[in-house]
């Protein structure tokens, strides 16, 4: 198997090389970013990359960030390594697409452990296990990391002391902010000042919302388990998944542990038990999003219109209180960046009595537009053009024969 090192940290680097062969492999190493995004985007490039966050050129954050950009068939499985060992700093990094975050200065029996699961993830078939029996495994076996690869769709539950910490799908929004959308005594500056007191002070996010008085203990458990819950459904119904469990004890300081019989489907007597409707604005859970066969259609149909607009390259329809993708065509979405703008619209709408009609948001490749799709339920719009070949005034006005 091809391995490529990208570290400035000529030690660093040396021992790194030196595991990776002693294991078989096949290993480059470069001492920068830019040099490490050309092998990686060549003919036959190699399928784990060690990244280091900072590197001259790209940064390893960045790279691998266009690496998961990238349209091939086969996954490069990406490790951050870092000096840095926050909590903060580890989540920035799978939020980056990373599957693994190792921190500095490491083991070489560390290593070699983390090579070893690239490894499995690589080139092993799918176990012929279902996501159920794989969860009670983990549980069972005390602390670690089980991850289910669908595609380039990635979910990863995080166990500790055989309960479940945290849950994320990588095709839905991940951040605290998404999380606590359907609080209303929480805002998006509530978040951000939580988040700088916990990078400042090394406290957990739980830690910090209930000595803040912004939500009651008891609350803000029950509403991680939804969301836990929500993402565990997610996860489970990937189609043909790969499922990986990558055993680990490292301490865990966050803020709740959930057994894993509150995770499961039928866990609690919570919203998600009941068909929404679509005049349901209250705020729901992900999994509850049951649409009638006739509104589903109606979706289906305005997506379609959408999607045939001259410049569109890809259209994703929101509920606003989840951020849950009701619907998707052409180029996929980064789900986080587009929940992150249409928190902002949410925001203006609720503090303006005028309308917003759209927000704008322009890349180096493509034009973003966000609009309102219905008022009750809340539903939005997000539309990615090309910056070439759109005329943007036209395609506005265009859009307003494709919402009800």
């Amino acid at each position: 198997m091809k391995v490529l090192v990208a570290d400035d940290d000529p030690l660093s680097a040396k021992v790194l090389r030196s595991i990776i062969e002693r294991a078989g492999h096949e290993c480059t190493v470069v001492g920068d970013g830019d040099s490490a995004w050309r092998i990686a985007t060549g003919e036959d490039p190699p399928r784990v990359m060690f990244l280091d966050w900072i590197m001259p050129g790209i940064e390893g954050l960045e790279l691998c960030r266009r690496i998961r950009a990238l349209e091939r068939d086969d996954y490069i499985y990406v490790v951050i390594i870092s000096a840095r060992a926050k909590h903060r700093d580890i989540a920035l990094g799978y939020q980056a697409g990373a599957d693994d975050f190792i921190t500095k200065p490491f083991r070489p029996q560390e290593m070699t452990s983390r090579l070893r699961v690239a490894e499995r993830v690589i080139g092993a078939h799918a176990p012929k296990q279902t996501f159920d029996s794989a969860l009670e495994e983990a549980c069972a076996a005390g602390g670690g990391d089980l991850m289910v690869r669908s595609g380039n769709v990635i979910g990863r539950i995080m166990i500790y002391h055989g309960k479940i910490a945290w849950a994320h799908i990588s095709s839905e929004p991940g951040s605290l902010l998404a999380m606590l959308a359907s609080e209303p005594s929480i805002d998006r500056d509530d978040i951000h000042a939580v988040l700088e007191e916990c990078y400042a002070t090394g406290k957990n996010f739980a830690e910090v919302l209930v000595d803040w008085g912004l939500i009651d203990h008891d609350a803000l458990r029950e509403q991680m388990r939804r969301w836990i819950r929500a993402k565990c459904e997610s996860i489970r119904k990937l189609k043909s998944p790969t499922i990986i469990f990558s055993p680990e004890n490292r301490e865990y300081s966050g803020g709740f542990l959930l057994d894993l019989a509150e995770v499961r489907p039928d866990a609690g007597s919570d919203a998600s038990h009941r068909p929404s409707t679509a005049d349901d604005a209250a705020p729901r859970d992900e999994s509850a999003m049951m649409l009638s066969p006739a509104l589903q259609q109606e979706i289906d149909e305005n997506l379609d219109r959408v999607a045939s607009l001259s410049g569109v390259v890809g259209v994703t329809l929101f509920d606003g209180d989840t951020g849950q993708a009701l619907g998707t065509r052409g180029l996929a979405t980064n789900l986080d960046f587009a929940w992150h703008n249409l928190r902002m619209v949410a925001s203006a709408e609720s503090e303006n009595s005028s309308t917003v009609e759209d927000i704008i948001v322009t890349t180096k490749r493509h034009m973003h537009i966000l609009r309102l799709y219905s008022r009750n339920p809340a539903r939005f719009l997000f539309v990615t053009t090309s910056r070439e070949n759109v005329q943007l005034g036209m395609l506005r006005l265009n859009l307003n024969e494709c919402t009800p």
